[in-house]
This record gives C-alpha cells, structure tokens and sequence, in this order.
C-alpha cells in the first residue's frame, strides 16, 4: 500500500472482541469482513462513515464514533471502568 494512504488513524483505540481498532481502514475491514452479526442500518451507517474518512472527506473522530456505536449494537464493544486499562491478547 502506497505510504501516502491516509488510514484515518483513530485518536484512541477502540477495543473490541479480542482486538483493539486504530483506525478508519481497520474498522471499514471488519464492518465489512469479520462482524457477528447481519446487516443493521448502525452497521451500514458505519461502515459509510468509515470511507468517508478513507475517501478525506470525514475526520477519523467521525468514524470511530459510528465503529463504537455498531460494536455496542452488536455487543463486541469492551468498555473500560474509569480508570481501568483495558489489556487484550495478541489474538
């Protein structure tokens, strides 16, 4: 991939299932590949914000809040107490 790519590098991550997301493009990849559950409009809603941001038309904030929203719908979202680190596997 050309280094010129913006991925749309998220501010912080977003933990999910045994993961952490850093930006729109890895976002977009499980919107769109690895999701556990059908189509919803948060997902699809998602998924067209994370290629805004791809295409530079979003800032990367828009899409990790639409990512966060369909990984809460879809219950993957691990949310940390205040103060709490959330520490994931290599998985």
């Amino acid at each position: 991939m050309p280094e010129d790519v913006d991925l749309g590098p998220f501010e912080k991550p977003v933990p999910v299932g045994e993961r952490l997301v850093c930006s729109a493009r890895e976002a977009a990849e499980m919107l769109l590949y690895d999701w556990p559950i059908g189509e919803t409009a948060t997902r699809i809603q998602a998924r067209m914000s994370c290629m805004k941001v791809l295409g530079g038309s979003e800032p990367p904030a828009v899409a990790r809040e639409a990512f966060m929203q369909a990984a809460e719908e879809a219950k993957i979202l691990i949310a940390a107490q205040p103060g709490e680190i959330v520490a994931l596997g290599n998985g």
